[in-house]
């Protein structure tokens, strides 16, 4: 069963799916709290079916590039990673979901786990610790009736905005988060500490990147061309060294490419990836790892923590 819905319903849709057996595929957040998503992965693992977490841009070709670079030694050791998620959002724009975090909104549900998984996907190792912040920049917003998709807003004009109530908004639009990976009883000092910022009122030139820096060189990862997803530059890995301030761009191999789901669409290409290694999973055959439900309950555990603010926190964790 595949669950798309916002994030406020998963919990009632979840539960269903998984008293009747189902193998379950579900969207990001798991659920609106770390209590409510521990407890679907629990019911989950007691009913032994499978389960997937839609936190889907690990399957990016270049994340998968990184990924096979970094294990191949491309950066030395991994010291400290970054990755960013920075675009903004039309203005004024009708609220919709997204704004509102009883209804699973705001981009640590939605944003922030895309980009934890993928460092985690090309650097390895468990969340030890976080720390972070949540911020709403835009605390007010027009509601113009209900609106849905929230990827198909624009900015309202003047004439359309004449005698619509202002609602405040609670759905943080900004958030930055620091975690801890490495391996379960060894020390914090060899962990690998991993900046993750979203911001939906920030315009960058890169959108979405992943730099890995290590004790010999760096690697960067930034989607290019974003209006032009068939173009041959549109997968670029960056490199440098610690003696030259140079970047020397290449362009992410075509095998990589060929490997995936041949979907030109990025977001359908990356759900497509995801659901091969879940179904191969289903039918017992070789797959490669891919986030579960227990990943879903992990990043609401950091997320209470950033959004408590309290400096740095153990995260919880069970058996794999």
């Amino acid at each position: 069963m595949a669950v798309a819905t916002p994030g406020a319903a998963h919990v009632e849709q979840i539960t269903a799916a998984l008293s009747m057996g189902c193998h379950v595929y579900a969207d990001k957040p798991l659920a609106l709290t770390a209590q409510d998503a521990h407890r679907l992965y629990t019911l989950a693992r007691g009913r032994g079916v499978k389960t997937a977490l839609a936190t889907t841009w690990m399957y990016d070709p270049g994340v998968a590039y990184l990924r096979e670079l970094v294990a191949a030694g491309a950066v030395g050791r991994p010291v400290e990673a970054e990755t960013r998620d920075l675009r903004m959002w039309p203005k004024p724009a009708g609220v919709t979901w997204m704004n509102r975090l009883a209804e699973g909104g705001g981009l640590l549900n939605n944003r922030f786990p895309h980009l934890l998984a993928a460092a985690q996907h090309v650097l390895g190792g468990e969340v030890l610790q976080a720390m972070g912040e949540a911020r709403t920049l835009r605390r007010r917003m027009p509601n113009i009736g209900h609106l849905h998709d929230f990827r198909h807003q624009r900015p309202l004009t003047p004439e359309e905005l004449v005698g619509v109530p202002w609602e405040e908004v609670d759905g943080d639009d900004a958030c930055t988060v620091l975690v801890r990976l490495g391996q379960p009883g060894t020390d914090l000092r060899e962990a690998i500490t991993v900046r993750i910022c979203c911001s939906a009122a920030i315009q960058s030139r890169e959108g979405r990147s992943l730099t890995v820096y290590g004790d010999e060189r760096s690697l960067h990862y930034a989607r290019q061309n974003p209006a032009r997803p068939t173009a041959p530059d549109r997968w670029i890995i960056s490199r440098a060294t610690l003696r030259s301030s140079e970047w020397v761009d290449e362009r992410v191999p075509e095998r990589i490419l060929n490997a995936l789901p041949q979907i030109a669409d990025d977001l359908h290409r990356n759900w497509a990836a995801l659901a091969r290694e879940f179904v191969a999973d289903i039918r017992d055959e070789s797959c490669t790892p891919y986030p579960t439900f227990r990943q879903g309950w992990i990043n609401q555990e950091i997320i209470e923590v950033a959004r408590a603010g309290t400096g740095w926190t153990g995260i919880p964790r069970d058996s794999v």
